[in-house]
């Protein structure tokens, strides 16, 4: 893949999606939607500056499309990308498990090399921008460390 840009991003207000059990991470093929999956970060992974790929992601927390149809989900159904400060990456281009990985290391490089404080959990979020499906990863941190 080609050099990543990654920036800083302040979210000031969440982002909703209703939850959809039945989507399955990686698989993206929507023209018209926006799709999250939250993970969370192995354990012994989330603070490495080398992350191991293969035991890089955790379990996957939720995943849910845009809330934006014609009836909002109900507030029982309702997840969200929080407002908070973000490590922030984005191709694109629809990337798979991988890429996804890959992308998600670089990210958390980034972050240990500027001293952040990082969460453990990681944001998968594909939507389709301009004609073209595009990747986008958000990592969460608290504070400079």
């Amino acid at each position: 893949m080609n050099p990543l840009n990654i920036m800083r991003l302040d979210l000031h207000a969440p982002l909703f999606y209703g939850k959809d059990e039945s989507l399955a991470p990686f698989e993206y093929t929507s023209l018209s939607e926006e799709i999250l999956f939250c993970f969370e970060i192995a354990p012994a992974q989330y603070r490495c500056i080398e992350p191991d790929e293969a035991g890089y992601l955790g379990p996957l927390v939720f995943r849910g499309r845009s809330a934006s149809r014609p009836s909002p989900p109900s507030p029982s159904e309702q997840i969200e990308l929080p407002a908070g400060t973000y490590l922030f990456a984005q191709v694109r281009e629809a990337i798979g498990r991988e890429g996804f990985i890959w992308m998600a290391a670089e990210v958390q490089k980034e972050g240990l090399w500027e001293r952040l404080t990082l969460e453990n959990r990681l944001y998968l979020r594909y939507l389709f921008e301009d004609g073209k499906p595009v990747t986008q990863v958000f990592r969460p941190y608290s504070s400079e460390g």
